[in-house]
């Protein structure tokens, strides 16, 4: 517990220094402005602003969304709803790849789009434990996929497109084996995928 409310401190005060420095660089911004319209020369726009973290604040001086550098070094846009938590962010990798992330009302991912490291696009959709339930994935060989999973995260039903452009569908029991003859194993649903094939 102390080692936690020492963490809480050591965080407020990190975060005490940081608005003072936001704060000192307003105050210097404002003066710098108000000197240069006494000086007669006119501002019109700023072509650059420069930083390495922004955060926006609404009226309630609640924080509703940043765009900063993360401790990797990576870039990262998040934002958030009234109760302070992360519902989108959008995100680097540490390799360039980019993400985006859909997350509900208690902070567990819902959904993602991302690039792969080698290059593939992929969409996944999530439980509210955070589970993957469905997959949507477009392979280097420009085959593609749907993929279904159960609650356990266990794969039960895929349909794909093969490399020869065939279509190829997948019927899967609890075990993530797949189902032989999936018309005596399963119901409507398997006997409907078992005329597809």
């Amino acid at each position: 517990m102390l080692k936690r409310l020492e963490a809480l401190e050591s965080a407020n005060e990190r975060l005490t220094a940081k608005y003072e420095v936001l704060k000192r660089a307003t105050l210097g911004g404002v003066a710098f402005v108000s000197l240069l319209l006494i000086g007669g020369a006119a501002v019109k726009s700023f072509a650059t602003i420069e930083g390495s973290e922004f955060v926006l604040r609404d009226k309630a001086n609640r924080m509703r969304a940043a765009l900063a550098i993360r401790p990797d070094g990576t870039p990262g846009l998040g934002l958030f709803d009234e109760a302070g938590k992360v519902r989108l962010s959008l995100e680097l990798s540490p390799v360039g790849t980019p993400g985006v992330n859909l997350l509900n009302a208690t902070g567990s991912l819902a959904a993602a789009v991302a690039i792969r490291p080698d290059g593939t696009p992929g969409v996944g959709l999530f439980d509210a434990r955070g589970n993957a339930r469905v997959s949507l994935d477009v392979n280097q060989d420009g085959t593609s996929g749907v993929n279904v999973f159960d609650q356990t995260g266990t794969l039960r039903a895929a349909l794909a497109i093969k490399p020869d452009g065939s279509p190829g569908v997948g019927l899967f029991n609890p075990a993530g084996e797949v189902m032989e003859n999936p018309v005596n194993e399963g119901g409507p649903e398997a006997r409907a995928v078992a005329k597809i094939q």
